[in-house]
């Protein structure tokens, strides 16, 4: 992207931001907070669930 859509895309966010009320950003931000803890969430659920997998497989393998 060139220097002059950069420009543009933050204007344009600048003034979104200015026209919210504090209780609109703080429920953006909320909603924003609750998606990443839920990806966080998975994120380590899915590494668990593979850890416990090899795991598993080393333990019928008789390895552990």
């Amino acid at each position: 992207m060139d220097k002059t859509t950069i420009t543009t895309y933050a204007a344009s966010g600048a003034g979104f931001l200015t026209g919210m009320t504090t209780n609109e950003k703080v429920a953006v931000a909320s909603v924003v907070i609750a998606l990443g803890t839920f990806v966080l969430n998975w994120i380590y659920k899915h590494m668990h669930y593979r850890l416990a997998q090899k795991a598993a497989n080393l333990k019928a393998q008789g390895k552990g």
